[in-house]
C-alpha cells in the first residue's frame, strides 16, 4: 500500500501522536513509570517531526499551484501573441 504524504493527513497525524504522547508523559508521571514518560517524550518528538514534514509539503504544494499558474499565464500569453 502506497503512503500518502498529504500535508494536511501528515499534520492530523502529527497532532494525534503528540496528543497520545504527552498523555503517555502525564500517566507516566502520575504512576512514577519513567519508561513511559520516555516513551511519550519520544511519540512527541515524532510528533514534531510529522508537523514539520506537513509544513514542508504544503509549502511545496504552494510552489507547484505557484509554478503551474505562472505556466498556464505563459502558455496564455504565448498564443494570444501569435
Amino acid at each position: 500500500m502506497a503512503e500518502n504524504n498529504n500535508g494536511a493527513i501528515e499534520a492530523v497525524r502529527g497532532i494525534v501522536s503528540g496528543a497520545i504522547g504527552f498523555t503517555k508523559q502525564v500517566v507516566g508521571l502520575i504512576l512514577s513509570r519513567g519508561d513511559l514518560q520516555e516513551e511519550g517524550r519520544a511519540q512527541v518528538e515524532k510528533a514534531s517531526h510529522q508537523l514539520d514534514a506537513a509544513r514542508a509539503e504544503a509549502e511545496a504544494e504552494t510552489a507547484r499551484a505557484k509554478a503551474k499558474a505562472q505556466e498556464t499565464r505563459q502558455k496564455a500569453a504565448a498564443g494570444t501573441s501569435k
